[in-house]
């Protein structure tokens, strides 16, 4: 992770500082980094010339001293053990002046924690970044319990300058997208497990369906374009199946008790007008079309 996120600090213009604990993890690091920027000048992302000048805005280092000197922003990518992070996190608080802003990736720990082994925790924030980063666009931001406003603002000003897409989540373990995606991958198995499916057609059900869906409508809009009494009723029957993780959330059936149905009230979890349903279906179907399109092949 740590490698894929100073690639794509490199890639937004700022000068990176990589420091790991050896010399031959840094040079494997570089390698791979090398190869990266390889794929994105060959998938036209980035110029050879554009790659040639963000490669040259990454130095290495084995001293964590060289690698913060004059760094506005730090961010942490070892091991997901609570006391390396903090030992690091310690060790960062006496190297960085007080307005050097302080992100773990994490998407385990909380940040409170994390903050507890440093003086000024309102410098300490989450910034947990979705591999590989210099492709993938989300990055989920979290404030611990004394995360100042003004951290988190940094934190988001810097990632939309790299042209990311932050989101903000409360303090809890797995964030948004791993409980989303432990969800899934978890049920996933238990198909396999089960013997329903083998595992070829259990990923592509995935891939060819809610996978490319979920590529323009979340979740939540499907729930609404789908109609929220709909997937009440369905749930509360695979419930009674297959058990109580597929038990309707308690807002879920409030929305529905409120008569709050989705786009068919013009009311579910978001609200609607005739000209945004027409504006969500389009962009959608537009989407999809361009995504069906490329997946066939040439003829």
């Amino acid at each position: 992770m740590g490698q894929g996120i100073a690639i794509a600090c490199a890639l937004g213009g700022y000068e990176v500082n990589m420091v790991d604990t050896t010399k031959e993890i840094l040079a494997r690091a570089s390698d791979r980094i090398n190869a990266d920027f390889t794929g994105l000048v060959k998938n036209g992302l980035v110029t050879e010339e554009g790659a040639k000048s963000a490669l040259a805005r990454i130095t290495t280092t084995t001293s964590i001293a060289d690698a913060v000197r004059g760094s506005k922003l730090v961010t942490e990518a070892i091991t997901e053990q609570i006391a390396s992070k903090k030992e690091l996190f310690s060790d960062l608080d006496k190297l960085c002046p007080e307005d050097v802003v302080l992100a773990s990736n994490t998407a385990s720990f909380r940040i409170t924690e994390i903050a507890s082994a440093v003086s000024k925790k309102s410098r300490v924030v989450g910034m947990h970044w979705w591999n590989p980063p210099y492709l993938m666009p989300l990055v989920e931001i979290t404030k611990g319990a004394e995360t100042s406003e003004a951290t988190a603002n940094k934190a988001r000003q810097f990632l939309l300058d790299l042209g990311k897409a932050p989101v903000l989540c409360k303090e809890s373990p797995g964030l948004i997208g791993v409980r989303l995606h432990a969800a899934l991958n978890n049920e996933a198995v238990r198909i396999l497990q089960e013997g329903l499916a083998s595992a070829e057609d259990i990923d592509t059900t995935v891939r060819m369906s809610i996978g490319l869906r979920w590529g323009i409508v979340g979740p939540l809009e499907t729930l609404d374009l789908g109609g929220l009494d709909v997937f009440d009723d369905t749930y509360e029957h695979l419930c009674s199946e297959l058990g109580e993780r597929f038990r309707p959330p308690a807002l879920l059936k409030e929305k529905v008790a409120k008569g709050e149905l989705g786009v068919k009230t013009k009311k579910g979890f978001y609200q609607y007008t005739p000209e945004s349903i027409e504006s969500l279906l389009k962009r959608r179907d537009e989407f999809l079309a361009k995504r069906v399109k490329e997946m066939r092949p040439q003829r």
